[in-house]
């Protein structure tokens, strides 16, 4: 899929913000985050101070955080992963995730649809795997451009549990990526978070201390 060269890499760096809108209040969070593949990604979070030196390791279908407040590590698998991270409209699986949809995905193409005035193609995505959290995804691309504009996630029993729309997408080498996503818990009423990227790089050495359980202790 021609999609997953402009957004998927073997290794990346991001440096990003998430601003959680929860309808009452807004708050800010800045992290880094390592990925590998799609089964390792470390995150360390840079602020605020509540969160600050919060750390997410995950290997495979497991994930561990180290707060420094406590002091200590915990194991998060199996259904946990799909809890609300941070009290935001992504889940601990969504924030660490990097699947690569054509190996996860059969697609078919639905329909064509204006989205925003923009001609796009609308693709149906039926997950191989039946363990997979959203085993269906329907996706608005741009055929020409092979970029996504908005993305629904659904649950096997056809429910639409998450939004995500790609905005302001700007060159990035041979890429086109968005500086920003703003996801939607189609669960909860008046919410969203957004996920701006400040920074980002594509197939980078990352060294192999980040993504040993090592790396979780203060």
């Amino acid at each position: 899929m021609d999609i997953d060269d402009n957004l998927w890499s073997q290794t990346k760096f991001i440096m990003g913000r998430l601003i959680i809108d929860n309808g009452r209040r807004v708050r800010v969070m800045e992290s880094e985050t390592w990925l590998e593949g799609t089964e390792k990604s470390f995150s360390l979070y840079k602020s605020p101070p509540r969160e600050k030196g919060t750390k997410m390791l995950k290997i495979m279908d497991k994930m561990w955080m180290y707060t420094p407040r406590t002091d200590r590590k915990i194991l998060i698998a199996g259904h946990l992963l799909r809890q609300s991270m941070f009290g935001s409209d992504l889940s601990y699986e969504d924030m660490l995730e990097d699947r690569k949809l054509s190996a996860s995905y059969k697609g078919e193409v639905e329909k064509f649809e204006m989205f925003d005035g923009i001609q796009t193609v609308v693709l149906k995505l039926v997950a191989n795997d039946p363990k997979i959290t959203y085993q269906v995804r329907r996706i608005w691309a741009d055929a020409d451009k092979k970029i996504v504009y908005r993305e629904e996630r659904y649950a096997k029993g056809g429910q639409l549990l998450k939004r995500v729309d790609f905005l302001d997408y700007r060159p990035l080498g041979k890429r086109l990526f968005p500086k920003k996503m703003v996801f939607r818990d189609m669960l909860k009423e008046n919410t969203k978070t957004t996920y701006i990227f400040d920074q980002i790089d594509f197939d980078i050495e990352i060294p192999r201390k980040y993504f040993s359980q090592s790396i979780l202790k203060r």
